[in-house]
């Protein structure tokens, strides 16, 4: 049992959710409430809806968190504020339809684009099937193919590939005046079609944005408190999921790293973080609070003093876990952006470096250690601890998906991964499948496990899939309707699921109808 499964078992509800994939880091509930085998076909029975809080562009990805009888979300709430200024940023790069590519590729596209055969319907179709096998890697196509072939059907009228890249060049860099947007624009000679394009995208506003915490009975939904300090706008990057230990909540947000008091949302302490946003989600264990923003960091959960840094781990969104061997000390598994580190708890020393890397979370048991990475011929993969040197790759399945973000459950002798546009159970010993479903669209988010039922987000959020956790078969409960954010996880307390959308977190009543 490691370390912060002990502060789980002292210091919180059985039914908690505390922080970003629950009690101990791993996606599973030790809440022991059941969990119906059926849904009715009307949906889940909504409890409660809360008042308007933002996300994507306006509040980030962060997941909310239940302490007790409080659920806790924190979000860079932005605004938007009439100003002289103009500013190119990530909407108005979505609504340019921007995708970064090779100079290369963009050649090859354009030049494509500007001489297309004259074809009509099924056979478009076919020759454009046929032109991204050609022309595009299989990782390309899975992430490009169906924008290349938005392209292709525009023709002449989408606009240049090399004026959109330039524009995106200027993104969060605000002009004065419009005055000097559009001189900026004469200078860069765009042709027409790009400037009325840009000219009706670029807003006469520009985003503001504050550090929030907001704390909603769980019960009602309604507000107990709610914290506000002045903040910088992130964007949707800052998506650091709150945790709320031993009566206090930490919060990363645009600026600052803050500790609050759970009963009033008072500021205990904050520091500022090392990177402005994002964040990756805070570990609280034994009174320190682990966090990578930039870098890996180590703060006193009860001043906020820097206790190390190691600025050795690039990091700042994938979450940091705790490792407790079977035998040996314990390590803090920091994920980097290409690799993946163990790193001393107590004073930050690097322990190993090894492949993996990403947004997904480590999540582990006894000796073993499993990842989840984009990084070639990883994806899912399992280490075993050895007590000399790093962890030994003992199996991997690697396939090509568009996101290697959602983090793996380890249950009963088996690892379930339920993202990647599939879903699957890899026995944890030998790494043998035991069974597949491909084609899910389950794609970023993280899924949770409770009363023996596996639950996760697909269709981008549209629907909850509830499996059951065995091994003996793909075995499908149900899958009502919820209309969640994509790329965020619910947290379970009670029976109660709360789930956020796009404007605000909702509660579902889970239990069976009595």
């Amino acid at each position: 049992m490691t370390s912060f499964s002990v502060l789980a078992a002292t210091s919180l509800s059985l039914a908690d959710w505390p922080q970003w994939r629950g009690p101990n880091r791993d996606g599973v509930s030790t809440d022991t409430t059941p969990i119906a085998e059926s849904f009715p076909e009307t949906g889940l029975k909504k409890v409660w809806e809360s008042d308007y809080i933002p996300s994507d562009h306006y509040g980030g990805h962060g997941s909310p968190v239940v302490s007790g009888e409080q659920v806790i979300m924190s979000v860079v709430w932005h605004d938007r504020v009439a100003s002289e200024q103009r500013e190119i940023d990530t909407e108005v790069m979505q609504q340019l339809n921007y995708r970064g590519v090779s100079p290369e590729l963009m050649k090859k596209l354009e030049e494509t684009r500007l001489n297309l055969p004259k074809l009509r319907g099924a056979k478009m179709d076919e020759w454009m099937l046929e032109w991204r096998k050609a022309n595009l890697t299989p990782k390309e196509d899975i992430s490009l193919g169906k924008w290349v072939e938005s392209r292709f059907k525009a023709g002449a009228t989408a606009l240049p590939l090399e004026e959109i890249s330039r524009a995106a060049k200027r993104e969060g860099k605000p002009f004065a005046t419009a005055d000097e947007f559009k001189k900026w624009m004469e200078e860069e000679k765009f042709s027409q079609p790009m400037k009325d394009k840009l000219l009706s995208a670029v807003p006469n506003t520009i985003k503001v944005g504050k550090d929030v915490v907001v704390c909603l009975d769980i019960n009602t939904g309604k507000q107990v408190w709610k914290f506000e300090a002045e903040g910088k706008p992130t964007g949707r990057g800052s998506s650091s999921t709150a945790a709320a230990v031993d009566g206090k909540v930490y919060a990363a947000c645009s600026t600052h790293f803050y500790c609050l008091d759970q009963k009033d949302g008072k500021q205990l302490w904050k520091v500022a973080l090392p990177a402005q946003g994002p964040a990756a989600s805070p570990l609280i264990v034994d009174g320190v609070v682990y966090l990578a923003a930039g870098h890996a960091q180590a703060y006193s959960a009860q001043d906020g003093k820097l206790l190390w840094e190691q600025k050795k781990v690039k990091s700042s969104t994938g979450s940091p876990a705790l490792w407790q061997p079977s035998s040996g000390d314990p390590v803090l598994v920091m994920v980097g952006n290409n690799s993946v580190h163990g790193v001393s708890p107590k004073d930050g020393a690097m322990l190993w470096e090894i492949e993996g890397g990403g947004q997904s979370t480590p999540v582990t048991q006894g000796d073993w250690l499993v990842i989840y990475s984009g990084t070639k011929d990883v994806g899912l993969r399992a280490y075993q601890w050895q007590k000399e040197g790093p962890p030994k790759a003992a199996w991997s399945h690697f396939w090509v998906t568009m996101r290697y973000s959602g983090s793996p459950i380890i249950h009963e002798g088996h690892v379930y991964l339920m993202c990647g546009g599939k879903h699957q159970c890899v026995e944890l010993a030998t790494g043998k499948v035991s069974w597949l479903e491909n084609e899910v669209q389950s794609t970023i988010t993280s899924p949770i496990l409770a009363d023996g039922k596996l639950m996760v987000f697909e269709n981008n959020g549209t629907h909850l899939r509830v499996v059951k956790a065995a091994a003996d078969g793909y075995h499908q409960i149900a899958r009502p309707k919820i209309e969640g954010m994509g790329c965020t996880s619910p947290a379970l307390s009670n029976g109660k699921l709360i789930v956020r959308q796009r404007e605000k977190l909702v509660c579902f009543d889970l239990r069976p109808e009595k």
